[in-house]
């Protein structure tokens, strides 16, 4: 895996923006140490190797089309793709990464890349936000902010995989990165 360019997705709204909807955007705005500008393309040196860094200014469920413009744009293959977004499947204090591989998604966002012919090879950073106990509380759920304990819960793995996304873009090991990131006893705790 020889990523080259990393894509923080969210949604563009600034009401929004402190919902665990936009894990994806945390995760950029703490890779870079700074809010990163919707749209703008930033260019990091990480371990001897310049990487892209991406945030579209786009609604999470339409974001496909802008993520194909700038991959056409930087001219960098899907393979060279690591897409970081939130997952409710996954606890918070959790994570995976992973190749998309055509698994099945309920991410709206992710639904929308591949409806975007991106369908396979980028790789998914995908960081645990938990569940609601009430089902047909989903969209409210996603779309408000987390509890001081999820928050703070959420922040150290996200401060955690950018250390090993650092390991992995410069040795390419995913395997090995793998490991560590999917492994459960991982989990973040709060002391």
């Amino acid at each position: 895996m020889n990523i080259k360019l990393i894509i923080g997705i969210g949604n563009k709204n600034k009401n929004l923006q402190k919902t665990r909807h936009n894990i994806g955007i945390w995760f950029i705005n703490k890779l870079l140490k700074k809010k990163a500008k919707l749209n703008k393309i930033y260019k990091l040196y990480i371990k001897k190797k310049y990487i892209y860094i991406y945030v579209p200014k786009s609604y999470i469920n339409k974001i496909g089309k802008n993520i194909k413009k700038i991959k056409k744009k930087l001219n960098i293959k899907t393979k060279n793709i690591l897409i970081v977004y939130d997952d409710i499947n996954i606890k918070p204090g959790l994570c995976k990464i992973e190749n998309n591989n055509k698994k099945k998604t309920t991410h709206n966002g992710i639904k929308n890349i591949i409806k975007w012919n991106i369908k396979k090879n980028f790789y998914k950073l995908r960081i645990g936000i938990g569940r609601p106990n009430n089902k047909n509380n989903l969209n409210n759920y996603v779309l408000s902010k987390p509890k001081n304990l999820e928050k703070k819960l959420i922040n150290k793995i996200i401060k955690k995989c950018i250390y090993y996304i650092k390991k992995l873009i410069k040795n390419n090991k995913l395997n090995k990165i793998q490991n560590i990131l999917n492994n459960k006893q991982i989990k973040c705790l709060i002391k």
